[in-house]
């Protein structure tokens, strides 16, 4: 498989949340990674085996002058999916945008994001409503605060209420060993399966569900503390992010035995970096105990 770098590139543009970042302004590094599909190497020395880098760095900075996102996350989505629409070649881009110079005081080199967009998440669901594509999205859900079974179901009512998410399973509810921090009550957990429209922000997801979280429960003490309701993102179609505000897939799954035995009855075939999750439960030596309690 070929991939084709843009290593280094340095544009000024106007994207960040602050008023003064709209106003005056930036320097930003971005780095593109596209992979092509095997069956498409190069033959015969031909420009039309391949892509052309400059009109790539073309779509770059037509998106970075032409607009002013707040999130850098918006910025690589869009710049990630101009470049996968140029040609069918494509199986994969990775777009990483920092900014070289943030206004904080912290003494770094940069802070950025990195957004992965591979060819069957943005095509794979394309058949399942005409003109909509829609993926597959993981959510967990949590409670060890008051009446825990009433807290999960109206959390997943809510959730069933966004015109964007449509449910099609939910686990069983399961009692489950609190972790990190052990001095405090049991949790409920389940896990569910929800389609999305893939043209929907994973942030605006997040934001609709960190409301969820608020509405029912408001704001928890400490983290990995005794809350009302706690809902995570653990993966997005086959989206990739690593941001300040999210991370997909979600970084702890594999050590997390409350999110593997939901997430492995309603997905039994489900890999997780290419293994089976009773053996990623087995390898790991996971001991928590996780006891089901009902059928949802």
């Amino acid at each position: 498989m070929f991939k084709i770098l843009i290593k280094n590139l340095n544009l000024f543009g106007y994207h960040g949340v602050r008023e003064e970042e709209k106003r005056n302004g930036q320097n930003f590094r971005f780095n593109v990674e596209v992979s092509l599909n095997k069956d498409n190497l190069v033959k015969n020395d031909c420009m039309e085996d391949t892509l052309n880098y400059s009109e790539m760095i073309n779509i770059i900075k037509d998106i970075n002058n032409k607009n002013r996102f707040n999130l850098l996350e918006t910025l690589s989505k869009t710049i990630a999916g101009r470049i996968m629409d140029m040609s069918p070649m494509i199986g994969k881009v990775k777009v990483r945008v920092e900014k070289t110079a943030p206004p904080i005081k912290e003494n770094l080199g940069s802070v950025g994001v990195e957004y992965v967009l591979d060819r069957k998440s943005a095509e794979g669901a394309e058949e399942s409503k005409p003109g909509k594509s829609k993926i597959d999205v993981f959510m967990s859900l949590g409670s060890n605060m008051g009446k825990r079974e009433d807290n999960l179901r109206r959390a997943v009512d809510l959730i069933g209420k966004s015109t964007d998410i449509d449910i099609l399973k939910v686990s069983s509810i399961y009692e489950t060993e609190p972790m990190y921090v052990k001095d405090q009550d049991f949790f409920y957990n389940i896990v569910l399966l929800a389609k999305v429209n893939e043209e929907v922000n994973p942030f605006k997801i997040l934001g609709f569900l960190k409301g969820i979280e608020f509405s029912l429960g408001g704001k928890r003490d400490k983290r990995y503390g005794p809350r009302v309701i706690d809902i995570d993102l653990l993966y997005y179609g086959g989206v990739s992010i690593e941001s300040d505000f999210l991370t997909i897939p979600h970084p702890k799954i594999a050590e997390r035995k409350f999110v593997l035995v939901p997430l492995g009855e309603i997905a039994p075939e489900f890999k997780i970096k290419g293994k089976s999750i009773k053996k990623v439960i087995d390898e790991g030596k996971l001991t928590e105990k996780v006891t089901l309690v009902k059928d949802w």
